[in-house]
C-alpha cells in the first residue's frame, strides 16, 4: 500500500506525515487489499467497522471509534418522488464526518502523531476534536469567525483549541496552511484516509439494499468528501463482484459558492479560482478552491452523474419539507431537496428508480440560528 500523486505520479510511503505531494498535487491510496466477507459481516456490530477488510489500518489496537456507523435508510417524500434518505447526521457528532475522522484518526494514532490541526466550517472540526479526544491526542481547530456557534461549542468542549478567523473559508484555510509547516494537518480535504472512512457510505447503502446499488445518490458537494467516497465505495464492491453496477453520483452546491457546477456546466475538466462574495445558509459547502475538484469532475462523467445548484429560498423550502416528515437537518444537508426536483425535471432522475437523498448534518446544530430565519 502507498501513497500517490494523480498529477505528477510521485509515490510516497503510506505512513509518511505529508498531507499533500511535493508537486502540491492531493494523495491518493493504491495497493489495497479490500474484501467483503458477507457472513462474517452480518454478525457484527453496525458500525464502519463491520467492513473491516475493506479499512486501511493495519492493526484493530489503533481503531479510534465511538461507535460511527450504519445510519437509517428510511423513505421521504420529495415533491411527487418517494425516496431512501440516508439519515448520515446521526452520529456521535451529529454529521457525517465521523465516518473520516474515525478511520483518519485511527491512522493518525497508528503512526504515532500526538498533535494535529484541522481547518472547518464546523462540522469536520467537531469531529476531527471528538476522534482526537477519544485517541488522547492534543488537536487545534481553524474556524471562520461566522461559523455556527453551536459547532464552535462542540470543538471547545472536545477539548481541542480553537481560532476564529476573520474572513472567508479560505482566509481559514490559509491560516492553518501556514501552521501545518511544522505539525501534523489531519485535513478532511487533504487526508485520503478521511475518503477511506467516508467509502463506508456505499457500503452501507449497497448492504441496507440486499447488497445491489441504487439508480441514483445525490449529496451535498464542496470538496467531495461524501461524493468521492461514495466513488470509491461502489468501485470496491464492483471490483470484488459484490454489486453490479455503479449509481449515478448527483452533487449539489450552494449559488455562492459553485465552483464545481460552473465546471461541469461549461465541460470542464477542472474547476476555475472562485471568490466567494455572498453568504450562505449552507456554509457547509462553501470551498471556493476544491483541491478535488478535478477528481469531482471525472467522477461525474464515469458515473453518468450531473452537479445542481440552489439558492437560500430554496434551501429553507427544502429544510420544511424534510421537517414536516419528521427529519430536522442543517442548511447545508437540505440543499440535496430543491437540486433533486430539478434533476426529476431534467430527466437526469425518474419516476420508478430507487434514489438515494444523504443527510449529511443534524439540525440541531444550527438550532438558534434557524430559528431566526424560518
Amino acid at each position: 500500500m502507498k501513497l500517490v500523486c494523480p498529477e505528477c505520479g510521485k509515490e510516497y510511503g503510506k505512513d509518511e506525515r505529508i498531507y499533500k505531494c511535493g508537486c502540491g498535487g492531493v494523495l491518493d491510496i493504491e495497493g489495497k487489499d479490500v474484501s467483503f466477507p458477507r457472513d462474517k459481516i452480518k454478525q457484527r456490530n453496525p458500525t464502519i467497522w463491520r467492513y473491516r477488510e475493506a479499512i486501511p489500518i493495519e492493526s484493530n489496537k489503533n481503531i479510534v471509534t465511538l461507535g460511527e456507523g450504519f445510519t437509517p435508510l428510511v423513505p421521504v417524500r420529495i415533491g411527487s418522488l418517494e425516496v431512501m434518505a440516508k439519515l448520515d447526521f446521526l452520529f456521535p457528532t451529529g454529521s457525517f464526518k465521523d465516518r473520516g475522522s474515525s478511520v483518519m484518526i485511527s491512522h493518525v494514532k497508528g503512526i504515532g502523531v500526538r498533535e494535529v490541526i484541522e481547518d472547518s466550517s464546523g462540522n469536520a472540526g467537531a469531529s476531527v476534536s471528538a476522534y482526537s479526544a477519544k485517541a488522547g491526542i492534543s488537536c487545534e481547530i481553524f474556524c471562520p469567525s461566522y461559523a455556527s456557534e453551536g459547532k464552535l461549542a462542540q470543538i471547545l468542549l472536545y477539548g481541542a483549541k480553537l481560532n476564529r478567523i476573520e474572513g472567508t473559508r479560505e482566509d481559514t484555510e490559509k491560516a492553518v496552511l501556514e501552521k501545518a509547516k511544522d505539525t501534523y494537518y489531519a485535513s478532511h480535504n487533504w487526508n485520503p484516509y478521511f475518503l477511506e472512512g467516508t467509502k463506508t457510505l456505499a457500503f452501507e447503502i449497497a448492504e441496507q439494499l440486499g447488497w445491489k446499488s441504487p439508480d441514483s445518490v445525490i449529496c451535498p458537494c464542496g470538496n467531495g468528501g461524501i461524493y468521492l467516497g461514495l466513488y470509491i465505495g461502489f468501485r470496491e464492491l464492483m471490483e470484488q463482484g459484490i454489486v453490479d453496477s455503479m449509481p449515478k453520483l448527483l452533487g449539489v452546491q450552494s449559488f455562492a459558492c459553485p465552483p464545481i457546477y460552473e465546471a461541469y456546466k461549461q465541460g470542464k475538466d477542472k474547476p476555475d479560482s472562485f471568490t466567494q462574495t455572498e453568504k450562505t445558509i449552507a456554509e457547509g459547502v462553501c470551498l471556493a478552491k476544491p483541491n478535488r475538484g478535478e477528481a469531482i469532475l471525472k467522477t461525474v462523467k464515469e458515473t453518468k452523474g450531473a452537479m445542481g445548484i440552489v439558492n437560500d429560498k430554496e434551501t429553507i423550502e427544502g429544510l420544511k419539507m424534510l421537517a414536516s416528515q419528521g427529519v430536522f437537518v442543517e442548511p447545508t444537508s437540505a440543499i440535496v431537496v430543491k437540486a433533486l426536483e430539478k434533476f426529476v425535471k431534467n430527466g437526469i432522475v425518474k419516476e420508478g428508480e430507487k434514489t438515494i437523498v444523504v443527510l449529511s448534518g443534524s439540525g440541531l446544530k444550527v438550532a438558534g440560528e434557524l430559528s431566526k430565519i424560518i
